[in-house]
């Protein structure tokens, strides 16, 4: 009855070094390359520039199918305190070696650089970020990693420490549009100015925004006499005179927000907001919106995922371009408003929803409720889908205008219509097939001049 448990024994440990020296072979065998996935620079411009990516990096091999690659690597953003960029890159293995390892780095990036050293830097961290992952494959035998640093950058970090602007951030811009037709012309032209104070416990911002849209429509209309006849020329055909009819939709609007952070969930804060549109009859309207918000995520993680509630009370002022169907030419009314909005940017893709619902406090039967959803799948690395819809189910038109409108009145966009619902959505789809490799730049006959009518 003893033999046999000694003889289990004895092949146990007959069969533990070959199993060893099998995991040690398998071990000791690095692959020649790492194959790596890049999730994130399509969706970005400037900085994150794939192309330039692959041209600096030549140790791993780049694939367009996630399943396939070692290492995922996932680059999300966020617009940062100083008008910059903040990037996060998190390294995610997926087979082999590197199965179940992740690490996480971010790259912070100044409103004044430009794109180029976005670039340079972003790459850089990149390098820095797949180091670990290249050391376990026979790339890595040649490749060479410069650790030296210069002491200017060390002082040049420490200056930074001290912003003599006290982390204002000042942006002035302005835009024009002009497009013409046989019967009909647009003159657009605006102009916009922000200026923000972003700082981990407060976020101050002040925007101003002026727009004015200059429409010009021609009618062929055959001219006729006191009696309603066509009046015909020499050769007996109806006359045709052009008549121009003009538009102007003008648009201006202010806004001015302050947020105090409580806790790394907790925040407060309000929205003053004043704005001009006379396509939705107001001749000016001025509201103002204390609330309070709570983050489910702290804010160390809203690069990856947050889930936001927000509630607050609004006093709008209103006065009107023309009466209103409900016989006001200026108000004074309050309104509470709940906001949801959700954002995830994981491995397999993006997704963003918002949710509201408002409603006047003085009468409940003027309310609306409304939701957004913008989605971005990956379903394999050669097939993705992307969605973008908005819905509104609107009982609170308060500002439409009395009175008969022309056609061309509607037709301008002028006034706005009564309507109880409005949907807009976008959706689509990618599928690719062929080699999954992803390692060449050829950027020869790139781009048609930019040209943006029809070719």
């Amino acid at each position: 009855m003893r033999k046999t448990p000694l003889l289990l024994v004895l092949i146990i440990f007959s069969l533990t070094p070959y199993a060893i020296s099998q995991t040690l072979i398998g071990n000791t065998t690095p692959p020649n390359k790492l194959r790596v996935f890049i999730d994130g620079c399509e969706r970005r411009d400037g900085g994150c520039d794939m192309d330039f990516i692959r041209t600096e990096i030549t140790a791993v091999d780049f694939y367009r199918d996630n399943q396939l690659a070692d290492v995922f690597v996932l680059i999300n953003n966020n617009e940062s305190g100083g008008g910059g960029r903040q990037y996060q890159l998190i390294f995610i293995g997926q087979q082999n070696l590197h199965a179940g390892r992740t690490d996480t780095l971010y790259v912070n990036n100044k409103q004044t650089d430009t794109d180029f050293e976005v670039r340079e830097k972003l790459t850089r961290y990149i390098k820095l970020g797949l180091a670990p992952y290249v050391a376990k494959t026979k790339a890595g035998e040649i490749v060479d990693i410069n650790m030296k640093t210069s002491p200017s950058v060390l002082e040049d970090t420490e200056l930074e420490m001290v912003d003599p602007w006290d982390y204002w951030v000042f942006n002035i811009g302005s835009d024009a549009n002009i497009e013409l037709e046989e019967l009909s012309r647009d003159i657009n032209f605006g102009a916009d100015i922000n200026v923000n104070r972003i700082t981990d416990d407060w976020k101050i911002n002040i925007s101003g925004r002026i727009n004015e849209r200059l429409r010009t429509t021609v009618q062929k209309e055959p001219r006729v006499d006191g009696n309603g006849n066509p009046v015909l020329d020499e050769n007996g055909n109806p006359i045709i005179d052009e008549v121009e009819s003009d538009f102007d939709v003008s648009e201006f609007g202010f806004g001015h927000q302050l947020v105090k952070s409580i806790s790394p969930q907790w925040s407060y804060g309000y929205d003053l907001d004043g704005r001009q549109n006379t396509r939705f009859n107001y001749q000016f309207q001025v509201s103002f919106r204390p609330a309070i918000e709570y983050n489910f995520y702290p804010e160390s993680e809203q690069n990856s995922r947050f889930l936001r509630l927000n509630y607050g009370i609004e006093v709008r002022n209103n006065t009107y371009v023309e009466e209103t169907i409900y016989g006001a030419n200026q108000e004074t009314r309050a309104l509470q408003s709940l906001r949801a909005s959700l954002g995830l940017t994981q491995r397999w893709g993006n997704l963003q929803v918002g949710y509201r619902f408002r409603n006047y406090l003085d009468d409940f039967s003027f309310w609306t409720t409304g939701l957004n959803i913008s989605a971005e799948v990956r379903v394999t690395g050669n097939f993705s889908f992307y969605v973008r819809a908005e819905g509104n189910y609107v009982k609170d038109q308060i500002y439409l205008a009395s009175g008969d409108f022309t056609e061309q009145d509607i037709l301008s966009g002028r006034v706005t219509l009564p309507s109880a619902y409005t949907i807009d959505t976008r959706f689509g789809f990618n599928y690719r097939f062929g080699s999954n490799l992803n390692n060449f730049v050829n950027q020869r006959f790139f781009g048609r001049a930019n040209f943006v009518g029809n070719d």
